[in-house]
């Protein structure tokens, strides 16, 4: 990553997860996002990205396609103001919790990816499937226990405790049965250039 970049859908406040942008080799980092409580420097849908043409070096896109009615129109945004020789980062789950923010439309394949984005124009494409059988599974009862109506009960807090001491030993498992991502992934991480 380097030079200006767009993070779409990202969040400058209130973030989750642990990605935090580089600082080496970029000049700026703008983000892009519906929601103001999220402090975006482009309070705006990304179908619109209010810049120029060949206008950023790179952009994230990451786990915002599957919230998105129209996602093929935002990719399209995103490839029109990619600078030539720029790089984008997307991701998407695909076995996953159903996760409205606010709402939750569709989970993509590795071929409906690149068909996607062949005919957006994207060249060197590249996707790799993220999490395997035992990463799916832990997720989908990480979230059963964290989303159950049962918050609260002996058995909710025993579960999430279990849970919590389990993640190492699931992501060494998943690591050891890595070959199963190619048909039983969490998601897809995905790199393009124009």
């Amino acid at each position: 990553m380097k030079g200006e970049m767009l993070d779409i859908g990202g969040k400058k406040t209130n973030k989750r997860g642990e990605f935090r942008p580089p600082e080496a080799n970029i000049r700026s980092w703008k983000y892009l996002n519906t929601d103001a409580s999220t402090g975006s420097d482009h309070l705006c849908s990304a179908e619109e990205i209010p810049l120029e043409p060949d206008s950023v070096d790179g952009f994230l896109l990451c786990d915002v396609l599957e919230h998105l009615e129209r996602p093929e129109k935002v990719l399209r945004e995103a490839f029109r103001i990619l600078k030539p020789n720029g790089k984008g980062w997307i991701t998407m789950p695909f076995l996953n919790q159903i996760h409205a923010d606010p709402h939750d439309y569709q989970r993509w394949t590795e071929s409906k990816l690149r068909n996607v984005l062949e005919q957006t124009g994207f060249s060197g494409i590249s996707i790799s499937p993220m999490g395997g059988i035992i990463a799916v599974i832990y997720d989908l009862c990480h979230a059963a226990v964290n989303r159950s109506t049962n918050q609260g009960t002996f058995i909710n807090r025993l579960s999430r405790r279990l849970l919590q001491g389990l993640g190492p030993l699931a992501l060494k498992l998943d690591r050891r049965f890595d070959r199963s991502a190619s048909i039983i992934t969490t998601g897809y991480a995905i790199v393009v250039s124009n």
